[in-house]
C-alpha cells in the first residue's frame, strides 16, 4: 500500500493544483458570468460550464504525469524493494545488459505514445469545438 500511496500523492497534488488554477481562471469568462446572470446555480455553472473548459489542459498533464509515473517508478521500487519493472532495468544496468536495457526502453516509449494518443482522442470528447459538424464539411 505505502508504494502506491508515494507513488499518486504528488501526482494527485499536481493535479488538484492545476485543476484548481484552471477553475479560478474559467471563472472569470464572461460565459460564466452571462450563466450567473440566467440564474444558474454555481453548481450548474461550475460542473456544466466551468469544469468542462478546465479538462483539456488538466487531461495533458495528466496523461504525461501517468507515463511519468510508469517510467519513474524505478526509484521508488527500489527504495521498497518491490521487484518489478524498475528492478529489472536496475539489474540490467548492473550488468550491461544492453538487449534489456533497450527493450525497457522501448518499452516505456511505447507506453508514453500510447497514453499520449488515448488522451489526443479524449480532447474529441471532452470539447466540442474539435468535433466536425455535419454542417461544415470539413
Amino acid at each position: 500500500m505505502l508504494p502506491a500511496v508515494t507513488l499518486a500523492i504528488f501526482q494527485l497534488t499536481l493535479i488538484m493544483r492545476l485543476v484548481r488554477a484552471e477553475m479560478l481562471e474559467v471563472l472569470r469568462t464572461d460565459y460564466v458570468k452571462f450563466a450567473r446572470a440566467r440564474g444558474l446555480s454555481n453548481r450548474a455553472i461550475h460542473f456544466g460550464h466551468a469544469l468542462k473548459n478546465t479538462l483539456v489542459p488538466v487531461m495533458t498533464i495528466t496523461g504525461l504525469q501517468l507515463g511519468g509515473l510508469i517510467a519513474f517508478a524505478i526509484i521508488t521500487e527500489t527504495v521498497f524493494q518491490w521487484p518489478g519493472m524498475g528492478l529489472l532495468f536496475i539489474q540490467a544496468v548492473t550488468f550491461a545488459d544492453i538487449p534489456v536495457m533497450a527493450a525497457y526502453l522501448c518499452l516505456i516509449a511505447l507506453i508514453f505514445v500510447v497514453i499520449n494518443l488515448v488522451v489526443d482522442l479524449l480532447y474529441f470528447a471532452v470539447d466540442p469545438r474539435l468535433r466536425v459538424g455535419k454542417a461544415g464539411g470539413h
